[in-house]
């Protein structure tokens, strides 16, 4: 025959294009010794002799690879080009590349977003919070006008590849190679929520000059009485009404935490309070203790670690 004896069966007909003439082909008869299988062996003998029969006529593929290597190419002008947002590649030494947005001058100081374990989660639940913070800062006395703003997706999230354990498991060691990765030795605060809390309390327990500060929404944490450990001044917003990230386990954070910031709400009567607010209390904490706090220089370039960045949109 010139063309195989397709039958019904979903198999045959999924592989239809690879049976057709113009692949190289190899198929293998599956038959059974047994008795009651006598009646299926002969069906598959049979098609198996017909299908030996057909003529192949192998043809190489001509497949043309069209690179995009204009990572600008599908982005629309920003409505508001002061914020100077764009997108990088972060070559974080040992995890690989990270996507994230970034807002303002990389000569400022940093500020790091880090994003919760929920699958949709990325940097881009920080957007809002990172426009308020940059038109606050520059109205609170007391406290850089500007910072650089740097919003992750964490290794398996968003757009960045990798394994998304590496943010549970590696804390620390991911949230560090990032910070250097960015040309810095630490940032002034490093925000999370959710998953993304607790893996940045645990980072600031593992490096405890990380960072200046921390800022933490909906946080989950582990023995958090370890807490005790973490000198830097926190701000924690829970939503009462929220049982993942239950308040109980908030009120013994802020026990332990020698500086808290502490905010409850309640959806159901508040709202979102925390998109409304979370912009306003980081800047109010930054604005108390930034005399005592920073170190020298927190979260400024320095020459020890070169920035290792490429353009992504």
């Amino acid at each position: 025959p010139q063309r195989p004896p397709f039958r019904d069966p979903s198999l045959p007909r999924l592989l239809q294009s690879s049976l057709s003439g113009s692949a190289v082909t190899q198929m293998l008869a599956c038959v059974g010794p047994a008795a009651r299988d006598v009646a299926e062996t002969g069906r598959v003998l049979g098609y198996a002799t017909s299908a030996r029969s057909v003529k192949m006529d192998p043809r190489e593929t001509q497949v043309q690879d069209l690179i995009d290597d204009d990572p600008m190419l599908h982005d629309s002008p920003d409505p508001d080009t002061s914020l100077g947002r764009r997108a990088v590649w972060i070559e974080a030494r040992g995890f690989g590349d990270v996507f994230a947005r970034v807002v303002g001058d990389p000569q400022d100081p940093l500020m790091l977003y880090v994003h919760g374990s929920n699958q949709r989660n990325s940097s881009m639940m920080w957007n809002l919070l990172v426009e308020e913070m940059t038109d606050l800062a520059s109205a609170t006395p007391g406290i850089p006008d500007r910072f650089y703003h740097v919003a992750i997706d964490c290794p398996g999230y968003g757009r960045s590849p990798g394994d998304r354990q590496t943010i549970r498991s590696y804390p620390g060691a991911f949230l560090q190679s990032v910070i250097h990765a960015l040309g810095r030795k630490d940032a002034v605060c490093i925000s999370g929520s959710s998953q993304g809390a607790a893996s940045t309390f645990n980072a600031v327990l593992e490096f405890p000059k990380l960072c200046s500060f921390v800022a933490v929404c909906h946080p989950v944490g582990h023995a958090v009485q370890r807490y005790s450990a973490i000198k830097q001044p926190t701000l924690l917003i829970f939503d009462t009404e929220d049982a993942g990230h239950p308040v109980s386990v908030g009120r013994i954070m802020r026990a332990h935490l020698p500086t808290p910031h502490y905010f409850e709400f309640t959806r159901s009567v508040d709202g979102p309070w925390e998109e409304r607010h979370m912009g306003e209390e980081l800047v109010r904490m930054l604005a108390r203790h930034w005399g005592e706090r920073p170190r020298r220089g927190a979260g400024a370039c320095c020459e020890r670690y070169p920035e290792l960045l490429r353009v992504a949109g």
